[in-house]
């Protein structure tokens, strides 16, 4: 849990001000400044850095440093942030992909769930760069925030399902109810930010959930989600370095320096270009030498 003084920076981080109380309002409000602030992003497993999770670590990097991060770190961040605050929250265990991959999926997600005195529920998490900018309601059934739809239903007594908007993403994400340390994630947070396997090794991301859009860079590929836009979504290719440079320090605003950007843009490139020539392989005639 924070004390005072790493209360306060954090809210300047996010530009609000302390909650008199832990009402329900403040939380949405917490909730949503946390995700306009702080962009989802593997940068530095890109850029071959560990991940640490313990809270000074947290601190440094997101709070003082104006960097984002991954599910760990950023509902780690807003963990501390909200118990100072006296909310009641539990960190738990939560598998993406979990229905098409399976049980090896457990851990690869940490999600919140707030409570509060008259027992209400809330599934709280910053750390889906898809995710839903309000709360969920812990209540079986389709929730809409803002411009996307999300599911939440029970699989069994303490188990839950959460799903994506499908415009966005045809994924879900199943979690349980019981409390977790945060060390009991250490070890899959290991694995997810140095096996060749990994998704976050694999490809560079930055993310932004927002009230009508989403943002994503994923390599070279910038999308925009938006409902309005012909089939949702504007997809293109940056092409020049300054335009990634533009993207991660002015679109996402992350504190980045210019070695760091030319290193990342040198990976997002590589990437762009491997995943080009994989498809132009998937595509060629059979036969083709």
């Amino acid at each position: 849990m924070f004390d005072s003084a790493r209360l306060a920076a954090y809210l300047k981080r996010i530009g609000i001000s302390a909650p008199r109380r832990p009402t329900l309002h403040a939380l949405r409000r917490i909730h949503r400044a946390h995700i306009d602030a702080v962009p989802y992003e593997n940068l530095d497993i890109q850029l071959g850095r560990p991940i640490r999770i313990d809270e000074d670590s947290l601190f440094a990097k997101l709070v003082e440093g104006g960097r984002g991060g991954y599910c760990y770190e950023q509902n780690g961040v807003l963990a501390h942030a909200l118990e100072a605050m006296g909310f009641d929250v539990r960190r738990v265990r939560g598998a993406v992909g979990r229905e098409t991959e399976g049980d090896a999926n457990w851990w690869n997600h940490m999600p919140l769930v707030v409570r509060f005195g008259g027992g209400d529920e809330y599934l709280v998490d910053a750390g889906l760069g898809n995710g839903f900018r309000d709360p969920l309601p812990m209540r079986s059934g389709s929730h809409r925030v803002g411009a996307f739809n999300y599911g939440l239903w029970t699989l069994e007594d303490d188990l839950w399902r959460c799903s994506f908007d499908a415009r966005v993403a045809n994924q879900t994400f199943d979690f349980a109810l019981g409390a977790q340390r945060i060390e009991d994630f250490a070890e899959k947070c290991l694995e997810l930010a140095t096996s060749p396997e990994s998704p976050f090794v694999k490809t560079l991301t930055v993310q932004r959930s927002g009230e009508a859009r989403m943002t994503v860079l994923r390599a070279r590929t910038f999308t925009v989600y938006d409902p309005t836009l012909p089939d949702d979504k504007e997809v293109r290719t940056v092409e020049r370095d300054e335009d990634f440079a533009e993207i991660l320090t002015g679109h996402f605003g992350l504190n980045l320096t210019g070695e760091e950007i030319a290193a990342l843009w040198g990976k997002a490139d590589e990437q762009h270009r491997r995943r080009l020539a994989e498809e132009a392989d998937q595509t060629a005639p059979a036969g083709r030498t």
